[in-house]
């Protein structure tokens, strides 16, 4: 197949005045070199596509970073403090913008003027419960279950999503499809003969805010305490979260991670993709489970565990 013939479906192009962008930057900005005014930018582009159109930016791990902004075909470029305006990029009349992090500034551009959020609204196939409290700017996709919730403002809520009653969801969050919040956690009794009863299920689910949850992702509410996923998180595709885990903030759990019940996994904690945790456990501020990892022990603060069972990484 030719891909180069095949039709690129992307946004429309922009017309963004750079003076805008300079101006959302704001306390990020370091220094500004060059003249921005009536510059416009149209797009954001990866490095093989950039023209004098595109708003550039320069990877600080890069060891040539001078070379890439002189060669560059933008005439915008955001850098770090060791990128210099030189007299290559003077005479070619070019905008050098200074940051600390040109990654994180770029993002933050990226989102605020380039992509496209849904219209505010409810789809009319969504079932909402009259009782909800939807928070203002808030989208509601086809085919979604709402039940008696409560929504925070500017939060996307995809199409196919299940929201249970008891689930409280903060402001800029995001859902995608398929994803079920609040749902009965999988907790059972003996009796004296051996057959099984469920435990009631009662508690709440509070998600934060600025927290997105990935498609197919299931987190249960708390049996009689609280599940928690705290503010920042990012929860990726095909995730279990199991009842009563209580976690912080900025957490990544990576896809296809299961993590049982009753866990406390502390803030900045990284989770790589298909690990398993068992419950009742704490995972210590910033720390690290591997790929694949199954977890059977509290992991200190910081410390990176791999493996089955999980072991500390000896660096």
């Amino acid at each position: 197949m030719n891909f180069q013939s095949i039709k690129k479906f992307t946004t429309m192009d922009k017309n963004i005045d750079l003076k805008d962008i300079i101006t959302f930057l704001d306390n990020s900005l370091i220094a500004v070199y060059g003249e921005p005014d009536f510059v416009v930018i149209k797009h954001l582009r990866d490095p093989e596509n950039v023209d004098e159109f595109t708003l550039d930016w320069i990877n600080p791990l890069k060891p040539d970073k001078q070379k890439i902004a002189e060669t560059s075909k933008a005439k915008v470029i955001i850098a770090d403090k060791e990128v210099v305006f030189s007299e290559t990029l003077k005479n070619q009349e070019k905008v050098l913008l200074i940051v600390d992090n040109p990654k994180l500034a770029i993002a933050k551009v990226g989102n605020e003027f380039f992509v496209e959020r849904p219209t505010p609204g409810i789809h009319p196939s969504a079932i909402v419960h009259p009782d909800a409290q939807i928070g203002e700017n808030v989208f509601i996709g086809a085919n979604s279950v709402i039940e008696n919730c409560i929504i925070g403002d500017d939060t996307i809520i995809d199409t196919n999503v299940h929201i249970y009653s008891t689930v409280i969801i903060g402001k800029y969050c995001s859902v995608k499809s398929g994803a079920v919040l609040g749902g009965m956690g999988f907790g059972f009794e003996k009796d004296e003969n051996g057959n099984l009863f469920r435990f009631p299920q009662i508690g709440n689910l509070f998600i934060g805010d600025y927290v997105e949850i990935g498609a197919n992702t299931c987190i249960d509410r708390g049996a009689l305490s609280d599940t928690v996923i705290g503010d920042h998180c990012k929860i990726n595709n095909l995730c279990h979260i199991a009842h009563n885990n209580k976690i912080g903030k900025n957490v990544v759990i990576t896809e296809h991670v299961v993590i049982a019940g009753s866990n406390i996994i502390e803030d900045d904690v990284w989770i790589a993709p298909n690990a398993s945790i068992r419950g009742w456990l704490t995972i210590g501020k910033g720390a690290t489970v591997g790929m694949g990892a199954v977890v059977v022990k509290d992991i200190p603060a910081g410390e990176t565990w791999v493996g089955n069972p999980a072991r500390k990484l000896e660096k």
